[in-house]
């Protein structure tokens, strides 16, 4: 599945094979799985494919919003760039997650950079056709509203998990969810498939890398993961749970 979405060019109209396999990988996505089958069939008949490299730009902040997405393979980063050139991570998004609902909804700018992490393929609907899908199942305005609805409760996790979590508990999370969303089952356990500095968990965790190094050290003593050249394989996945469930 992943290397037949890769193999494709950009705005390639889908089959009626592609649209089964998208289909097939988009119900992973719990918010996807509560649509009728009629919208789905609608959305499928209306969208494209989208490839991007590694590190290319889908979006900056500021950009007029246009498109709503879904990824295929690979993966995307969300975050901002100050005007000193700090980044912020918000999050990284996994296949079969949607984005870019907030700007078309509203129909003002984005919120935030989108990039390509490794290969990655989008599901793009246009705004043109989203509008038009909207005006002939008006329905569909709720089930954008229900997607935005998770994003506004990820938010206020995040943020409860800055306020109320201490750092070990935070960056322990942000492991576990990354595993979940990335993660590779092998001898070791699982590998994390994406490559990430210790400056991003970080900003992932609002910490410093310093103290992220600290406590991937010691983690790492204890037998609960290993760190190499950017990749992490989680080697006891319920020690790092305890961690923020204790709290």
């Amino acid at each position: 599945m992943q290397h037949t979405l890769q193999s494709l060019k950009s705005n390639t109209n889908l089959d009626e094979y592609l649209k089964t396999k998208i289909k097939t990988l988009l119900l992973g996505n719990s918010w996807f799985k509560e649509l009728p089958d009629y919208l789905v069939c609608a959305i499928l008949n209306i969208a494209t494919l989208k490839r991007f490299q590694d590190g290319d730009i889908i979006h900056y902040y500021g950009d007029e919003a246009k498109d709503i997405y879904a990824i295929l393979t690979g993966s995307v980063k969300v975050s901002s760039i100050s005007a000193e050139g700090n980044e912020c991570v918000f999050r990284y998004l996994a296949p079969a997650s949607w984005f870019g609902e907030i700007g078309v909804l509203d129909r003002s700018r984005r919120t935030h950079d989108a990039i390509a992490i490794s290969q990655t393929t989008l599901l793009v609907i246009s705004e043109k056709e989203l509008q038009t899908l909207l005006i002939q199942y008006p329905i569909f305005y709720k089930f954008l509203a229900s997607l935005l609805c998770r994003v506004v409760r990820t938010a206020f996790t995040m943020l409860n998990d800055s306020t109320l979590l201490s750092v070990s508990a935070r960056l322990a999370k942000r492991l576990v969810s990354l595993a979940e969303g990335y993660g590779v089952i092998n001898q070791e356990g699982i590998l994390i498939s994406l490559h990430f500095t210790q400056d991003d968990l970080a900003t992932l965790t609002h910490s410093a890398r310093q103290t992220i190094n600290k406590r991937l050290v010691e983690w790492e003593k204890l037998g609960w993961l290993k760190a190499r050249y950017g990749k992490i394989t989680i080697t006891n996945i319920q020690a790092l749970k305890q961690l923020y469930i204790d709290e």
